[in-house]
């Protein structure tokens, strides 16, 4: 018995979140970005406060890469990616943490759900 699955048509929620004026497409996040942040997460304890953030930040800015951006191909072309230092130029620290969360939702609903499942509820009798 042969068995196919394509896993090129996983169908991934569409999430996008305006910020400073742009708009980014935050449904996917790549492997590559997605082991950086575990790679942090587990340094982040080490780290001094400022050097945390900026690192969240610096993750955070690679994952949003471009904003999206409608209209001609001149915008399109030199749409450029943002940066930490552009995040924390555009943003107070509220909405700053608020975007973070927003973004790495999905990473962060994997932990939890990786938690729930080695939990063994106990059935009431």
């Amino acid at each position: 018995m042969d068995v196919f699955k394509d896993f090129d048509k996983l169908i991934v929620d569409k999430r996008t979140a305006v910020l400073g004026g742009k708009t980014f497409d935050v449904s996917l996040i790549s492997t590559r970005d997605a082991l950086k942040y575990i790679v942090f997460r587990d340094k982040v304890l080490t780290m001094r406060g400022e050097d945390a953030l900026r690192k969240m930040a610096a993750i955070v800015a690679e994952i949003c890469n471009k904003p999206v951006v409608e209209g001609n191909l001149f915008k399109r072309l030199f749409n450029k990616a943002i940066t930490e230092k552009w995040l924390f130029s555009h943003t107070n620290y509220e909405q700053l943490q608020l975007f973070i969360d927003f973004v790495l939702e999905p990473l962060l609903d994997k932990k939890d759900d990786t938690d729930k499942k080695k939990v063994n509820p106990v059935s009431p009798e």
